[in-house]
């Protein structure tokens, strides 16, 4: 923790990196916490504080503007060292002040986020769809590709309707209970696309440390990670992909064990039974609905049909 060094130097400000783009710099506030300070040419948006987070913006003697956000909660020094980390880490490839500023607004306002429900665990449904995601991007995807094409195949955490794209193909991945027999599409555009994909259904169940076939959620995260670690540009991908999921490394994540098994796969044609903008009466413009996995039996693939 670099900013321990610091401890005894309350106000003095250490450079995080010479090479970085932008001017971070880290350090202890005179109220005796961690921060981190953005200096800049440009005026910053003012952003907002919180319970856990205190920003404030002032301009210099120099005519530059800092920017000091400082944690607030002892409590949550990891995260928020995770945060800075992830403001560095996201901003390194800027090309302008300007684009970096607009980048690391929206990364706060993510974080922020995440600091009012960092008490609170991701929901189970929540768990089970990013350890299906997961999967199939260790287990199948980063089979036949580079995990850099892997990484920016995987749009869902972007917000996509579509968990991964790649080469003029879709995956939508869906993880259900072992014994369910439906599964929930979430809107009108989830499968309404100009090309075929294909509907990725797993089987991921809570479990227990007992199970020699279960995972703790950090050991399917870090079981990513650990394949990534010598490509740090991708890793850092990951990693944010991972934030705009709402996951941050705690220590509960370490004791909720899942199993995961499958996958099966459907091949979403033309034909295949959906609900999309172009079949739906005028007026509806969201919906939610269930398909029976017995009623799409028909367009059922093998390993071999989805992978060539």
């Amino acid at each position: 923790n670099r900013w321990q060094e610091l401890r005894g130097a309350k106000g003095f400000l250490q450079r995080v990196d010479p090479n970085h783009p932008m001017d971070f710099f880290i350090g202890i506030s005179e109220r005796g916490n961690e921060e981190l300070v953005l200096i800049t040419k440009l005026e910053p948006v003012q952003l907002k504080s919180s319970k856990a987070l205190d920003v404030e913006k002032n301009i210099r003697n120099d005519g530059r503007w800092a920017t000091q956000i400082s944690s607030l909660e002892k409590q949550n020094q990891d995260v928020f060292s995770s945060l800075c980390w992830d403001l560095i880490e996201s901003s390194r490839n800027i090309l302008s002040e300007k684009e970096g500023l607009e980048l690391l607004t929206k990364r706060y306002i993510l974080w922020q986020k995440l600091f009012v429900s960092i008490h609170n665990d991701l929901s189970d449904s929540v768990l089970k769809g990013m350890i299906g995601e997961l999967q199939f991007a260790k287990e199948k995807l980063a089979k036949k590709n580079g995990w850099d094409v892997v990484m920016s195949a995987w749009q869902g955490p972007d917000g996509a309707d579509r968990d991964f794209v790649l080469n003029e193909k879709w995956y939508e991945i869906k993880a259900i209970a072992t014994g369910k027999e439906k599964i929930r599409i979430s809107s009108l555009n989830q499968l309404e696309t100009d090309y075929d994909g294909v509907l990725v259904v797993y089987k991921v169940d809570r479990s227990s440390n007992t199970d020699l076939n279960a995972l703790s959620v950090s050991s399917y995260v870090n079981s990513l990670r650990d394949k990534m670690k010598h490509y740090p540009s991708v890793l850092q991908l990951f990693e944010q992909k991972l934030i705009s999921l709402g996951y941050i490394d705690k220590k509960s994540y370490d004791e909720i064990y899942f199993t995961c098994s499958g996958p099966e796969y459907y091949c979403v044609d033309k034909e295949f039974p959906k609900l999309i903008t172009g079949n739906v009466p005028l007026g509806i413009v969201s919906v939610q609905y269930d398909l029976s996995l017995a009623g799409i039996n028909a367009w059922k693939m093998e390993e071999k049909e989805v992978w060539g």
